[in-house]
């Protein structure tokens, strides 16, 4: 992990110096009131000048992050499934984990671009996981709908199911990859400008899209069943579970800007899709389903501006709740191979997070 943020370090110092070299000439305008250059170097001499305009209006950027929180696979039924049972399962994965980025930006007039990479680089540690089986009874709740557009209300919690009995429980080390890419586009208005080296302030829309791919390993797992007498013991790896999701943000924010000091504040809401597969190893049992919902994002930021560099750091809070269906694939026992050809299951993926951010910019 470190020698690989190392890495990205130098990549990012490499541009910035490139950037630097590009300053130091006479500008192309002024080469070409003083001397009548031949057709070949006027045509070199206009790409320079176009060149040289584009990265005056650029910053590359180095990103350094925490991320912390949790993402939670749910699904349940309060009638009685091939069993007999009304039972649900839920599986919790730990959103704990450090990670890298580079990012490019783009302004002109009133309007910024940005593209950002995002990436823990390798399989990270990253606590514990648990699997949990459990009985749903006349007590048990079901919230599915946690972002409620008709009532105006919103409940902030990665949670489907309360009021619930385990009748198995596994616990286990946790291992995964995140990769995130996102695309984003500003508009300011007033004195605000996409330039933060310039004074002013005011409201911005946001708008853009992220793609983000990650996949998790639960293993050394503990596992407690509720027999007679009660099994427990070690059982190995437990399951994988990979997941891409698209978002479509969409909001406003506030920025200030005194040439030195900047702050800004945003708000988002987004609507979102998943493909998942969850496969459970000691079933040879696949899970394979889609997922969508609404989202909200936050997010608190403070930078210092030099003339060349803006050091930023950032607070984002982020929350994705939806729900969806899936089928499953393969399996060893009776009921697992009949559940293969009974049609679709709904289940509910929500994922609650946060992460702190270090965002070092160099203007080109």
């Amino acid at each position: 992990m470190k020698i690989q943020i190392r890495i990205i370090t130098a990549l990012f110092c490499l541009f910035a110096t490139a950037g630097l070299a590009a300053q130091e000439p006479e500008s192309p305008k002024e080469i070409r009131s003083e001397t009548k250059l031949p057709g070949n170097a006027t045509s070199q001499t206009k790409f320079q000048a176009i060149l040289s305009e584009l990265m005056s209006r650029s910053s590359i950027t180095g990103i350094f992050g925490e991320n912390g929180g949790q993402h939670i696979f749910e699904s349940g039924t309060k009638f009685p499934n091939l069993s007999g049972l009304k039972a649900g399962s839920r599986i919790t994965y730990n959103r704990e984990f450090e990670y890298g980025g580079i990012g490019l930006k783009h302004w002109w007039e009133t309007w910024e671009i940005n593209l950002e990479y995002r990436t823990t680089f390798k399989n990270q540690r990253t606590g514990e996981g648990r699997d949990e089986d459990f009985f749903l009874g006349t007590v048990s709740r079901e919230k599915g709908t946690k972002i409620d557009f008709a009532n105006a209300s919103f409940y902030d919690t990665p949670y489907t199911f309360t009021g619930t009995q385990n009748f198995a429980d596994g616990r286990g080390k946790l291992k995964m990859k995140d990769d995130r890419i996102g695309f984003l586009a500003r508009k300011y208005f007033g004195s605000a400008n996409p330039d933060p080296r310039k004074p002013g302030s005011s409201l911005y829309l946001t708008g853009g899209a992220y793609y983000t791919y990650y996949k998790y390993y639960l293993y050394d797992v503990m596992q407690w069943i509720a027999t007679s007498p009660v099994t427990y013991g070690p059982i190995g790896i437990g399951l994988s579970y990979s997941i891409s999701t698209w978002e479509i943000p969409f909001g406003f924010g506030y920025r200030y800007s005194n040439g030195t000091l900047m702050l800004e504040a945003g708000l988002s809401g987004n609507v979102w899709y998943s493909h998942f597969r969850d496969y459970h190893y000691q079933r040879n049992l696949n899970f394979i389903g889609d997922s969508s919902g609404f989202g909200l994002e936050t997010n608190l930021g403070a930078g210092y501006i030099l003339p060349s560099w803006l050091f930023f750091l950032k607070l984002t809070e982020h929350r994705l709740y939806g729900e969806g269906s899936f089928q499953t694939q393969g399996g060893l026992s009776n009921e697992d191979i009949i559940s293969n050809y009974s049609g679709s299951y709904r289940n509910y993926l929500s994922t609650k997070q946060y992460s702190v951010e270090l965002q070092v910019s160099h203007f080109l």
